[in-house]
């Protein structure tokens, strides 16, 4: 009797790696695709930050018949003068929204009163600073963009204005409010009509930083370029600039006199306030803005800087508009 033995078929070394090869080419093809999808999907969940932080603007305004309030008091008497002063003593315009962003229980624990410096002379509960402290460092996650990966998750160290030392750290936001283009400072200080060029106390966007409590709140009627032709809220980069952390009211405002992702373009200098207190986003190509009237567009990082700066105004007079 006859015995067949079948013999047993498999892939040669050679075959091999050339399926290998093959597969490295599809993935090398697909990777790209897969990465901006990605990234699709992450401007659109920064998209929806904007578009939330936007509507919570006019839903204070609803209530106060006024935007967000953003002041400090800089020579306030037992604050520590200066930057532990603001603060100690500061109200973002972040902090004002918080129960308009389903962060009431975290409003309602803010004393309003107490400052950040558990060292300073001002008489008031200990614990009462300390909670300031805790909220102070609390992430918001409507408060970040996903496509920053320097954004240490929302808490970085070396801020501006710290209480007491520039190695503490605080939670931090990749959205800012407009402070307008008028800027006394730094490579590209810029001055409104009327001559005005203090963009942090006298801005002539929504808000500014107001370090001495002296601009008024603004409200619908101040916008009189038009709300759809004017910025509200934009993006920032923490990681590139120290003036960056949501309860700093010194920190939670940009410029648009500074060009937008300059500081992207420039060594990095996160202590060159005259020069990054600005907007600047890591999606490719531009960033996300939300205008007066609550629509959020995407404006290309090298939009024309006559018109950026003219978005900024709230009352400018400008006619120029950004084609989406």
């Amino acid at each position: 009797m006859r015995r067949f033995i079948r013999s047993r078929s498999a892939f040669t070394l050679v075959e091999l790696l050339v399926v290998i090869a093959i597969i490295g080419i599809l993935v090398g093809l697909l990777l790209p695709a897969v990465q901006a999808a990605r990234e699709a999907a992450r401007r659109m969940q920064c998209s929806n930050n904007v578009k939330q932080l936007g509507l919570a603007f006019h839903n204070y305004h609803d209530t106060h018949r006024k935007f967000p309030i953003n002041f400090a008091e800089r020579s306030r008497a037992g604050f520590g003068n200066g930057g532990p002063a603001i603060s100690n003593t500061g109200k973002s315009w972040l902090q004002m929204i918080l129960p308009y962003i389903e962060q009431g229980n975290m409003f309602n624990r803010i004393n309003f009163i107490a400052g950040l410096d558990p060292a300073a002379p001002n008489g008031f509960d200990p614990a009462a600073v300390e909670q300031n402290r805790q909220i102070a460092n609390t992430v918001v996650a409507s408060f970040l963009c996903p496509s920053d990966g320097e954004n240490g998750d929302g808490r970085l160290n070396g801020r501006s204005d710290t209480p007491q030392s520039s190695s503490e750290i605080w939670a931090i936001t990749n959205y800012k409010a407009c402070a307008g283009s008028n800027w006394a400072w730094g490579t590209f200080a810029w001055s409104s009509p009327d001559g005005n060029n203090d963009g942090l106390n006298n801005g002539n966007g929504v808000l500014c930083s107001n370090q001495q409590n002296t601009f008024s709140p603004t409200n619908m009627g101040s916008i009189s370029d038009g709300t759809s032709n004017t910025f509200f809220i934009g993006e920032a980069l923490p990681a590139w600039t120290r003036w960056n952390w949501w309860y700093n009211p010194n920190a939670v405002t940009a410029t648009c006199a500074i060009p937008y992702n300059y500081v992207l373009r420039v060594p990095k200098n996160v202590g060159n306030w005259p020069n990054n207190y600005s907007f600047a986003s890591r999606h490719t190509g531009g960033g996300n803005f939300c205008y007066g009237d609550g629509s959020v567009h995407f404006v290309s990082e090298n939009v024309d800087t006559f018109i950026y700066r003219a978005m900024a105004t709230r009352s400018g007079g400008e006619v120029a508009m950004i084609e989406n």
